[in-house]
Formats: C-alpha cells, sequence, structure tokens
C-alpha cells in the first residue's frame, strides 16, 4: 500500500469504519495493526509475554 502525504487511503477508512461498527475499540484496532506488523497472528502471545 502507498501512501501519499495528504490522502487517506479510502480502503483503510472502510476497514476502521467496519471494525468501529463491529464494536472495537481504537486500542484494539491499534492493537490488531501492530501485531499484523510484527507478523504475530491473532490470538498469539508475544515471546516477551510468555
Amino acid at each position: 500500500m502507498e501512501a501519499c502525504e495528504g490522502k487517506i487511503d479510502k480502503e483503510w477508512v472502510e476497514l476502521i469504519m467496519t471494525a468501529k461498527q463491529l464494536g472495537l475499540t481504537i486500542e484494539e484496532i491499534q492493537d490488531f495493526i501492530r501485531q499484523s506488523k510484527t507478523g504475530l497472528k491473532i490470538g498469539q502471545i508475544p515471546e516477551h509475554h510468555k
């Protein structure tokens, strides 16, 4: 995905709006994005938490 300064990616907006409609909090969305950036699977416990 290419980011352009000053422009909003419509797919990201749709994704976040859908997550909010499902009742997810901003923190949960941010955690999911952080996990996906680090390659963790949903529900997987990071090594430093084991």
